[in-house]
């Protein structure tokens, strides 16, 4: 069990019956066990179940019930324990600097820092400082040229402030200059002096500190020894993706007063996203961060008129098609239901579509002709296996595509018949709800 699922068992605790003492107590039971495995102080675990409980039975306001009252108070306070309050994240800097130890993503989040800003309209410009591990500067090129970002290095110069003074008038026309500076296994005097070095000329806005999740609570004194000996205004946390002690890892850089601005959740370029403590908290207890999804919406293209015609029932092959590639863009379908917040309301195998299967299935659609995308009714056995024939896949392979289809278009016929006012307000946890609600009541029909 993760710890967003033990969240959500303590707060189910809550909203189920009555409120009372005990209800309370088990519930902070809970929070604690969640918490605690999370790599959360200990100490702050503490602090936060008494508030809670402090807190609980206090006057309501008017309008909230006792259990309403008490899953708000429970969300406040392990919101401000996460860093709560709002650290928006500088629109246009002109120099940031990226520091910290070996292993933890560094370079990685450079570029990933470098396509987010780029892709706000900024020209961006990156530059290797690492004189200590020569495969950064080959790793940043290349991820460099991959997203279009210029880039400087030089792997002959060793020292770094000497890269960066270079990297500057070769950037000179930038809005953006993002230095990547190098790492060691821990913060030597060799490496602050380097860093300081690289300040001098680099003067940087921001230096940010990139820090693994996996660190949890010990992250805090590795934040507050890069702030006391180079000076940090922020912090990117990589592997928020594959990490259990995450939350204990955002707890103590929230006690360093350094914002965390950013979050990696994975390994392609565009696992990044902006941390704000609600919206996490809110995925983590399966609330949902459709913010979030709106965002990566955002970016890509999409038909409005395709996208009435899904809604409103209509879906065919050349749709599903088109879905495949937005779905590919926008990441893992995984990820997606978990900001819409329905992850852990649907089964396993309607999400487990792996980009190997959805790769498949787009080579299938390939070999199909025009009339059998629009018309997938049309589609017999004989069609079938000249479709794998033509596309080199097995004839199991298009019957599991034919399969997921027709899935996929029973779940938007079911959408096309909900309540306008909830696709308005966008409450996705509802909409399943009464989808499920739905689909119960025909089967009572049935018997």
């Amino acid at each position: 069990m993760d710890f967003g699922e033990k969240l959500r068992r303590a707060i189910e605790r809550l909203k189920a019956g009555s409120v009372d003492q005990a209800t309370v107590k088990e519930a902070v039971k809970e929070l604690q066990r969640a918490l605690i495995s999370a790599d959360v102080d200990v100490g702050l675990v503490l602090d936060l179940s008494k508030k809670l409980e402090a807190r609980a039975f206090e006057e309501l306001p008017k309008g909230v019930n006792r259990r309403e009252h008490v899953v708000k108070v429970t969300y406040e306070l392990l919101s401000a324990l996460l860093g709560g309050g709002t650290h928006a994240v500088p629109e246009k800097p002109k120099r940031i600097l990226l520091v910290g130890l070996y292993g933890n993503g560094k370079t990685t989040s450079c570029s990933k820092l470098a396509k987010w800003y780029a892709k706000r309209g900024l020209k961006v410009g990156l530059v290797c400082a690492d004189v200590a591990r020569p495969a950064a500067y080959d790793q940043l090129k290349q991820l460099s040229e991959r997203i279009g970002v210029p880039f400087y290095g030089d792997k002959e110069e060793k020292h770094a402030e000497r890269i960066v003074e270079e990297g500057l008038k070769r950037h000179a026309k930038a809005d953006l200059v993002l230095v990547d500076s190098a790492g060691r296994n821990g913060l030597d005097e060799e490496l602050t002096r380097e860093i300081k070095a690289v300040n001098r000329v680099f003067e940087p806005e921001q230096t940010w500190l990139v820090l693994g999740a996996d660190l949890g609570q010990v992250a805090r004194k590795q934040a507050q020894a890069f702030h006391d000996s180079v000076g940090v205004n922020g912090v990117i946390l990589t592997r928020m993706d594959g990490s259990a002690k995450g939350g204990g890892a955002l707890a103590a850089c929230a006690l360093t007063k350094a914002p965390v601005y950013f979050l990696g959740t994975g390994e392609k370029l565009d696992d990044f996203e902006e941390f704000e403590a609600e919206r996490y908290l809110s995925r983590v207890m399966g609330y949902g961060d459709l913010k979030a999804l709106l965002e990566k919406v955002k970016e890509l293209e999409f038909d409005e008129e395709k996208a009435k015609a899904v809604l409103e029932g209509e879906f065919n092959l050349q749709m599903f098609y088109d879905q495949l590639a937005a779905a590919r863009s926008m990441g893992p379908l995984d990820k997606v239901m978990e900001m819409m917040g329905v992850k852990s309301q649907l089964p396993r195998e309607a999400i487990d579509v792996s980009e190997k299967k959805l790769e498949t299935f787009k080579v299938l659609m390939d070999s199909m002709t025009k009339q059998e995308k629009k018309q997938p009714e049309l589609m017999s056995h004989a069609r079938l296996e000249r479709i794998c024939k033509g596309a080199g896949r097995k004839i199991e392979e298009a019957r599991e595509l034919m399969a997921h289809y027709k899935k996929m278009k029973k779940m938007f016929k079911q959408f096309s018949k909900l309540d306008s006012k909830d696709m308005e307000q966008g409450n996705m946890q509802k909409l399943f709800a009464k989808m499920q609600a739905k689909k119960k009541q025909k089967k009572l029909r049935l018997k």
